[in-house]
C-alpha cells in the first residue's frame, strides 16, 4: 500500500498562518463575549489571575483559572493523542482534532444566552464557566495539533514567544548580511542571499505568523459587530477546509517526526 503524501513544509506553514489567524479571531470574539477572557492568550489571563489574588476578587480568580486550567488539559490531551497516533502510524489525527475545534467553536454559538451588548450577561452561572472551557478547550486542541515545522516551534494561539523568536532571527539575519557585506561580497549577492538564509527565511515566516494572528482579530472584531456568535462560521469553515486537506496530505506524521527530532538537532547545535 503507497504511504500517503505528507504535508511539504510551505503548505505546512500555510496551514499554521491559517491556524493562526483562526487563533486570533476566536480569542477575540471570546473576549468581547466572555466580557475580557482570553482563551487562547494564557499570558494576559495569568496577570489577571495575580491582579484578582491581590485585590482578593476570587470570583474574577475563579473565571480566569478556569480558562487557563481547561486550555493546559486541552494541549496535554492533544500531544498525547498526537503521540498515541505517531507511534501506532496513524497519519491523519489531525483530521480529528481539527474537527474537535470545529465542533467546539459550533457549540459555542448554539449554547450561548442571548448577549447583553455582545457579551454574556450572567458570569456566575455554569453556562458562562462552560462557554469559557469551550473556547479554551478548543484553542488548547489547536496550540497542540500543530507547533513544530522544521526547526522552527510555533504556536498558532498566541504569539508573545512568535515576536521574540522574530527579534532574534531578525538580529541574526542583521550580522550575517554586515559580516557578508563585510567579506567584500557585492550588496546583490547579501540581497539575493537572503533568500535561502535560514534566519532570514524564519524571521519573515514569524512576522508573517503575528500579522496573521492581529489579522484574525481584526477580522474577528469586526465580523462579531456585524453578525455576532455567527461569525464563528467563517474559522469552522476554515477548519473544515483544513480536515479535507489532511485526509489528502496528512499533517500529524510529520509532526510527531518533528517534534521527535528537534531535540536531536538541539544537541547537536
Amino acid at each position: 500500500m503507497q504511504e500517503p503524501v505528507v504535508f511539504s513544509t510551505p503548505d505546512r506553514m500555510t496551514a499554521a498562518l491559517l491556524l493562526t489567524s483562526i487563533g486570533g479571531f476566536a480569542d477575540a470574539i471570546g473576549w468581547i463575549t466572555l466580557v475580557e477572557i482570553f482563551t487562547a492568550n494564557m499570558s494576559g489571563n495569568s496577570i489577571h489571575v495575580g491582579m484578582a489574588i491581590g485585590n482578593l476578587d476570587l470570583f474574577t480568580v475563579k473565571r480566569f483559572v478556569c480558562s487557563i486550567c481547561v486550555y493546559v488539559l486541552a494541549v496535554i490531551l492533544t500531544r498525547i493523542a498526537l503521540e498515541i497516533g505517531g507511534r501506532a502510524r496513524l497519519q491523519r489525527i489531525a483530521s480529528l482534532t481539527l474537527t474537535l475545534e470545529a465542533a467546539l467553536l459550533l457549540m459555542f454559538i448554539y449554547v450561548a444566552p442571548p448577549l447583553d451588548h455582545g457579551h454574556v450577561a450572567d458570569q456566575s452561572s455554569p453556562l458562562y464557566l462552560g462557554m469559557i472551557s469551550m473556547l479554551a478547550f478548543a484553542m488548547g486542541v489547536q496550540t497542540g495539533t500543530l507547533t513544530h515545522l522544521g526547526p522552527l516551534t510555533v504556536y498558532t494561539t498566541f504569539v508573545t514567544g512568535t515576536l521574540t523568536k522574530f527579534s532574534e532571527s531578525f538580529a541574526r539575519t542583521i550580522f550575517w548580511t554586515y559580516d557578508t557585506l563585510k567579506s567584500g561580497r557585492p550588496l546583490s549577492y547579501a540581497v539575493g542571499g537572503l533568500r535561502h538564509q535560514t534566519d532570514a527565511l524564519s524571521s519573515a515566516f514569524l512576522l508573517g505568523t503575528w500579522i496573521c494572528y492581529v489579522i484574525g482579530a481584526a477580522l474577528g472584531t469586526a465580523t462579531k459587530a456585524a453578525w455576532e456568535l455567527r461569525a464563528l462560521y467563517l474559522p469552522v469553515a476554515a477548519l473544515v477546509c483544513l480536515v479535507l486537506l489532511d485526509l489528502v496530505r496528512p499533517i500529524s506524521g510529520r509532526e510527531m517526526r518533528e517534534q521527535s527530532t528537534t531535540p536531536a538537532r538541539q544537541a547537536e547545535s
